[in-house]
């Protein structure tokens, strides 16, 4: 059982009152115990992996350009794997900073602020950049974003190809006032989260066996990439009820490394299939979730992290624009990537990686934050753009309802991560 999940955690909060000013104020407690009854509005660690994990999506996609970097492009191959780690925040994210009192339609307008305005202009970009290659009659559905319940990859990968996985969040956000109701009810939020990874490899591999043109569909199908979502938010509810995990970031990060290098040799010690993608996403799931609760632990205690500093913290912001902008600049750069001069390919990545990320400052800065503010219609501010923890009191338990290279291949639009939460 997990601990704070005893009766101990049920017990409400007593609460004294200050008589200077006759406000209600919580007790002192120890560190033990603050960690099950409060938690912080201000994951700083979280942005900044998330800048981490676009950059490893940002050289996926990168080496595609410049085969002539060999040993990145073997490392980087496996790089899509950037859409666990942000399909599991999301979940993690948006479960840690829900209110019961947020309503569905504040929530949605949220999402929609938050999503729509970089997509709808990089659909447009597309129209330029990649002209010749573009699938007009995906259009509405890219519009939508509906691309990736299709089964035709020229579908799901058209005009701005990365936003498949923004439109596996719509999914995930569509349904997840109703979702996190039903995750918060769950007493053993790690067990279940264990079941459900367990359960979605039995899944895919029944239905590769059946037939494995299904492997290449349910590597982008909304419904099956929910599972990683949805572990996410199971460890959110768990660290709610007072688990802690007890790994530091270091080891964390470093489980992270290792399985990502053995998934990265393991496919082709027993031969690696296109159709195994989503294998290999799932088997990233526990790393991830680990990362993230231990990096989140940090934050909620307000303890040292090389990523609370500012300059990660920064990138992180920028970390949706590096996303989004990145397959146009590629693109762009293309008959400097493909050099066969190892060296002017090489000074190609360099420039065209400082490319993205400046172009992902000004986009943040003059697009994204200030339209996202207009669109939210006011209200508190994003989690990551708070500068001072904003802890949240917690009483009892929340009880609820009285090697394939295509630039479609890296992580999913990062409008779940850090930052996008209700707040």
């Amino acid at each position: 059982m997990e601990r704070g999940c005893g009766p101990r955690s049920d017990a409400r909060t007593v609460r004294a009152t200050d008589p200077r000013s006759g406000a209600t104020t919580a007790p002192r407690a120890s560190s033990a115990e603050a960690g099950s009854r409060s938690r912080s509005a201000h994951l700083p660690s979280l942005t900044s992996l998330r800048f981490v994990a676009a950059a490893l999506v940002l050289v996926h996609h990168l080496v595609i350009y410049a085969p002539t970097l060999t040993v990145v492009s073997q490392l980087a191959s496996i790089g899509y794997v950037g859409v666990t780690f942000f399909f599991v925040l999301s979940g993690f994210v948006l479960t840690w900073a829900w209110s019961p009192e947020t309503k569905a339609r504040t929530f949605y307008r949220r999402r929609f602020a938050r999503v729509y305005p970089v997509h709808l202009l990089f659909v447009a970009v597309s129209t330029g950049v990649f002209a010749e290659q573009l699938n007009w009659g995906a259009l509405p559905a890219n519009l939508m974003l509906l691309q990736a319940w299709s089964p035709d990859d020229s579908v799901v990968r058209s005009f701005s190809a990365v936003s498949w996985s923004l439109s596996c969040e719509l999914f995930f956000y569509a349904t997840f006032p109703l979702l996190v109701r039903g995750v918060l009810r769950v007493r053993r939020s790690l067990l279940a989260g264990a079941a459900v990874l367990v359960l979605g490899m039995a899944i895919g591999l029944l239905l590769e066996i059946r037939d494995p043109a299904l492997g290449l569909l349910i590597f982008h199908l909304p419904v099956f990439r929910m599972i990683e979502f949805v572990c996410g938010s199971l460890a959110a509810a768990a660290m709610i009820r007072g688990w802690s995990p007890r790994t530091r970031v270091p080891w964390a990060a470093a489980f992270v490394a290792t399985s990502y290098l053995s998934l990265l040799i393991l496919p082709v010690v027993i031969g690696y299939r296109l159709e195994d993608r989503w294998a290999i996403t799932l088997a990233m799931v526990p790393s991830c979730v680990l990362l993230i609760t231990s990096s989140a632990r940090v934050d909620n205690e307000g303890g040292r992290s090389i990523l609370r500093h500012h300059l990660p913290v920064r990138l992180g912001q920028w970390s949706f624009c590096v996303y989004m902008a990145h397959p146009a600049i590629l693109a762009l750069g293309a008959p400097w990537l493909g050099s066969r001069d190892l060296v002017l390919a090489g000074l190609a990545c360099i420039a065209v990686v400082v490319a993205v990320v400046l172009v992902a400052w000004l986009l943040y800065a003059n697009l994204e934050r200030p339209v996202e503010r207009v669109l939210r219609g006011g209200g508190p501010a994003r989690a990551s753009t708070l500068r001072a923890f904003a802890p949240v009191e917690l009483g009892p338990p929340p009880v609820v309802g009285t090697a394939h290279h295509s630039v479609g291949g890296g992580a999913p639009g990062f409008a779940g991560g850090l930052g996008s939460a209700p707040g």
